[in-house]
């Protein structure tokens, strides 16, 4: 029984290489010649004179409660290790895209300044972020184990940092930010 098993599957198996090697042989085997460049219709291609930025900018909403830390933040220009962890504690809402996508949505963010004497406990501060490479937990709807660790890696992955002045909370209201 075993043998008569062994040799249905052989033969089987000689059917399909046979059935291959016929398909492969009804492939033609000789190509049209190729015409030469100077025969083919010539259009034009158009070169976009200004490639979109790439880059990706990350915005984090921070409550104006932080404004020590953000302070201190304006003043190094740059992100470390604890600030990451930091950043992650205090960030109430980010966004994240491009610096084209920012300034469609936040034309004028002076607009939203707080003159002194006219502080609320509600105002807030905007980071601008331009990150290096992306980090998929900064995008909307991440666990937070992976959101937990792009703060974490935010020392290597950020370029240039900008904290805003004081805003009114109206701010970010154009950016579609998400929760933390």
């Amino acid at each position: 029984m075993e043998s008569l098993v062994i040799c249905l599957v052989l033969v089987g198996a000689g059917l399909c290489l046979k059935k291959q090697q016929d398909e492969q042989s009804q492939l033609p085997t000789h190509r049209k010649p190729r015409e030469s460049v100077s025969n083919r219709p010539s259009t034009p291609v158009e070169i976009p004179l200004v490639q979109e930025n790439t880059k990706q900018v990350l915005i984090l909403v921070i409550s104006a409660s932080q404004v020590e830390f953000l302070e201190s933040l304006k003043d190094k220009n740059s992100i470390d290790v604890s600030d990451g962890e930091l950043l992650y504690q205090i960030t109430r809402y980010l966004w994240l895209g491009s610096e084209t996508e920012l300034s469609r949505k936040i034309p004028d963010i002076n607009e939203y300044s707080v003159a002194k004497g006219a502080e609320s406990e509600y105002n807030i501060y905007l980071v601008e972020i331009k990150l290096k490479q992306d980090d998929e937990g900064f995008k909307p709807n991440v666990n937070q184990l992976d959101r937990y660790d792009a703060f974490r890696k935010l020392a290597d992955l950020a370029g240039e940092v900008k904290v805003s002045d004081r805003l009114q909370i109206e701010a970010y209201e154009n950016l579609e930010v998400y929760n933390r």
